[in-house]
């Protein structure tokens, strides 16, 4: 078995999950003879991208514009969920090699980030951090040795969920600086079973849209808080009727 990583090869700064949900999609039908973009409509363009590249990265399909499926995406398809593991594991070991010697000697996480810069150039420290978040889950998911001085990263989302405790929101009017009363004809309402924080936007059309924001940006990958955040700018944003912005609900 190859383990050392392959000179050509480009660690993908993709979601990991991203990646593991469409090798599922392609495990439950018959394999094509190649894999493109009409195989990933449900995606967003950027998504389609990263696949594509990954894949041609991983070996699993061919180089080049038509993409044709070699035996490691056949093998990795076709395994059931155990075997897939072993089937990803042997992929780590090839392409991630330093890597995965660094977590079975106990390294620490500035000695991955390290490896990765040495070993594959990544000097963006954004880029690099995405790359190796998608190494650890893929290992985690592969069931690799894990250093116990490497980052931690959040179970699946079949893990168990995490009870919360119902709070009121108050609305926090958009006539009200500085701790002034709200402007005249305003009233402070309040809104049962809400929560989190919850940003609305007057529809320039008519009627208006509401997100609620409920989560530790803490606990989230960094494709979600990216999500969240580039959600919230542009709602934010966004002026609506009568140049109205977006007015904020916070959990009180």
């Amino acid at each position: 078995m190859e383990t050392e990583t392959s000179e050509d090869f480009r660690p993908t700064h993709m979601a990991f999950a991203t990646f593991w949900n469409f090798i599922d999609e392609l495990a439950s039908r018959p394999l094509p003879p190649q894999i493109d973009r009409s195989m990933m409509n449900s995606k967003s363009g950027t998504d389609q991208s990263n696949l594509m590249s990954v894949l041609s990265s991983f070996g699993l399909v061919e180089p080049g514009p038509q993409h044709r499926v070699e035996p490691a995406l056949e093998a990795l398809a076709s395994a059931d969920k155990e075997q897939r593991k072993a089937e990803l594991a042997k992929l780590l070991r090839r392409y991630y090699g330093v890597a995965v010697t660094l977590s079975e000697q106990n390294g620490t996480e500035q000695q991955l980030h390290q490896s990765f810069k040495e070993t594959f150039g990544m000097e963006a420290a954004d880029t690099r951090r995405k790359a190796v978040t998608f190494f650890l889950h893929a290992a985690r998911t592969a069931e690799l040795p894990i250093s116990p001085h490497f980052p931690a990263t959040r179970s699946g989302s079949g893990g168990p969920g995490v009870s919360r405790t119902k709070r009121t929101t108050r609305r926090k009017q958009s006539g009200a600086v500085n701790g002034n009363a709200p402007a005249s004809g305003t009233t402070s309402t309040e809104r049962p079973g809400v929560v989190g924080d919850t940003y609305t936007v007057p529809l320039a059309s008519g009627g208006q849209v509401s997100v609620v924001v409920d989560v530790n940006l803490f606990d989230l990958t960094t494709s979600d808080r990216d999500f969240v955040i580039d959600l919230v700018d542009k709602l934010k944003g966004y002026v609506g009727v009568d140049g109205q912005v977006v007015t904020e609900e916070r959990a009180s």
